[in-house]
This record gives C-alpha cells, sequence and structure tokens, in this order.
C-alpha cells in the first residue's frame, strides 16, 4: 500500500456495526409497551434486554428505538408503528402519535395473548383507568392484578362484564373526559361507602360466586384485593351511571331549587342500604352525595366552556 493509500484509509470516518438482527423473531402485541417487546424479544433469543438496548459498553448505538427494534426483529417498520404506539413520533406518516401520552400500563389479557400465538408476560398501554374487563375473553386483568396468572375469569359473576359494559357506554354517549374524571370522583367516595359498610352485601354475594384462588391465609381479604375490587365494580359502575346523570341534570339546571332531597331519593332508589345510618353517618351520608354531584357539574359546565374556546371537534358532553 502506498503512503498515500494509508492517508486515505486512516482518514475515512469509523463507523462500526454494534447491532445485527436476531436468530428469532417475536411478533408484536397491539398496543404494546416497547419495554415490554424487547423483554419478550430478549427472551426469545436467549438474551437480557439490556444487552438489546446497549449492544457495546463503549461505542454509542446511533439508532432510534424505532429503527433499533426493525432491525433486531426482522419486522416490518409499519408492524412495529402500528403495533406499539411509543414509536409513532418517529413516523407519524404511517401512524399518529397520541394526542396524550399512555401513562397508564397494564397486563394484556392472557386469553388474548395466547390466542395471538404470543408467550410469556406482555404489557399494553390501557387507554384509561376503568378499563378493567376483557370483553371479549371476560377476563379481569387490571386492578389488584400483580401477575398475569392473578388474572380473573368472570364466568361466575356476568354482572362485572355487564359493569364494564355499562362504562363504555357511558364512554361513547358522554366523552373521554367527563367520565373518567366522573370515574375518579365516584371510586373515592364509593370506597368511603365501602368502608363505613353501607353498600357491601351485593359485593359480598358476588364474592361468594367466585373460586379464591391463591388465597393462602383465613384473614379478611383487603378493601384493595383484586377480589374485593372486583366484586365492587358493578356497584361502582352504577353508581357513576347515577352521578353522571344527577350532574348533566344540575348543570342544565333541571333538579328544581332544592336538589338536595333529590340526590338522595335517587340514591336511596337505585341502592338500598345495608343499614339505616344514624348519628353522624347520616349527615355525612347527604352532605357527600351532594358534593359528588355539585363537582361534577361544575366539571360538565368547565368541559363545555373548554369546548366553545378551543372550537375543536369532541364529543359532546
Amino acid at each position: 500500500m502506498t503512503r498515500s493509500a494509508a492517508r486515505l484509509v486512516t482518514t475515512l470516518p469509523f463507523t462500526p456495526v454494534i447491532t445485527r438482527p436476531l436468530p428469532g423473531t417475536v411478533t408484536p402485541f397491539p398496543n404494546e409497551t416497547v419495554d415490554s417487546y424487547i423483554s419478550r424479544l430478549a427472551s426469545a433469543n436467549r438474551t437480557t434486554p439490556h444487552i438489546l438496548r446497549t449492544p457495546s459498553h463503549w461505542l454509542r448505538c446511533p439508532l432510534n428505538d424505532l429503527e433499533l427494534l426493525e432491525l433486531l426483529s426482522g419486522q416490518p417498520r409499519t408492524s412495529l408503528v402500528w403495533a406499539l404506539p411509543e414509536l409513532r413520533c418517529y413516523e407519524p406518516g404511517i401512524a399518529l402519535p397520541p394526542r396524550t401520552p399512555d401513562v397508564i400500563t397494564r397486563f394484556a389479557c392472557r386469553r388474548c395473548v395466547w390466542q395471538a400465538g404470543g408467550t410469556g408476560t406482555v404489557h399494553v398501554h390501557a387507554p384509561t383507568h376503568y378499563d378493567l374487563v376483557c370483553l371479549r375473553h371476560g377476563i379481569w386483568h387490571s386492578e389488584g392484578v400483580k401477575a398475569i396468572g392473578q388474572q380473573i375469569d368472570l364466568a361466575p359473576v356476568p354482572e362485572v362484564i355487564r359493569a364494564q359494559m355499562l362504562i363504555n357506554r357511558l364512554e361513547r354517549r358522554h366523552g373521554q373526559r367527563f367520565i373518567a374524571e366522573c370515574y375518579r370522583v365516584c371510586e373515592r367516595h364509593w370506597a368511603e361507602l365501602d368502608r363505613r359498610g353501607l353498600v357491601r352485601n351485593g359485593a359480598v354475594a358476588l364474592l361468594k360466586r367466585l373460586p379464591l384462588t391463591d388465597i393462602n391465609d383465613l384473614r379478611p381479604l383487603g378493601p384493595h384485593h383484586r377480589f374485593r375490587r372486583v366484586t365492587r365494580f358493578p356497584q361502582l359502575a352504577r353508581f357513576t351511571a347515577l352521578v353522571a346523570s344527577l350532574a348533566l341534570r344540575h348543570a342544565a339546571n333541571t333538579l328544581g331549587e332544592k336538589a338536595g332531597p333529590t340526590i338522595l331519593a335517587e340514591f336511596e332508589r337505585t341502592f338500598q342500604l345495608d343499614y339505616r345510618p344514624r348519628s353522624i353517618t347520616r349527615p355525612w351520608m347527604e352532605t357527600a352525595l351532594i358534593h359528588v354531584v355539585v363537582t361534577m357539574a361544575d366539571v360538565v359546565r368547565m368541559l363545555r366552556l373548554s369546548e366553545t374556546d378551543t372550537s375543536t371537534p369532541s364529543r359532546s358532553i
């Protein structure tokens, strides 16, 4: 090699290949998180997610997440972008990124994963915090579930499946922003009613029909246990529907001048209390119920005002 050729070779940029296609591929699951997909891809190739993300200790990988996963998995770019919402910011021409980043993640329904030919644990982005039941397979997959094996088959309690359908109808009718806030407020209030023992009989009846698996002791189930959450959900869905209806009527000034007695009468007509509250419990219940409805009526007015100001198309509440 001549001296000039050697000088030319030494001045060429060095671009090392630090990432290569893996021998095994994994099909991405719809709405799966990037971390979940990388973990499953690493497991299929008997390596670790850390090695896939940082294949070299001293060289920085110049690829973004989409380019890296496309190279490692061999999956088409379109499939990765449609299945993994976090990658849509790199290719907005294929699929638009979500308007708001999904911060809620949950386990995918185990039967959906098996039906899609997947294996292992899959984490997905949840559209809302009240997306708790897989309507296709009747599986409770979210609240209180700490492992995919703890998901609950709801065949003995179809009331829970119907409750999820009710919440979905409310969302389609009134919009996600309103129902999300309404569910959040109602969940806090219903937990207090349950703590005071006012509305437990219905949940206890459902609990007796569920096979209590992996319960290793005879202690009472705590309020945050997944079986308690499952059995409370039908009543909570009905309470959310009631509060949404009363809040809309209150915002439209159709409850009359004395809204308090109407709210209490509607509640007592919908729910049968386990005992007749006395002492300080009755005044607290009346005040709290009126406060919940008035709060949600204010949310209705605020959302309508924001829609008027922004003039963006959205579902009307």
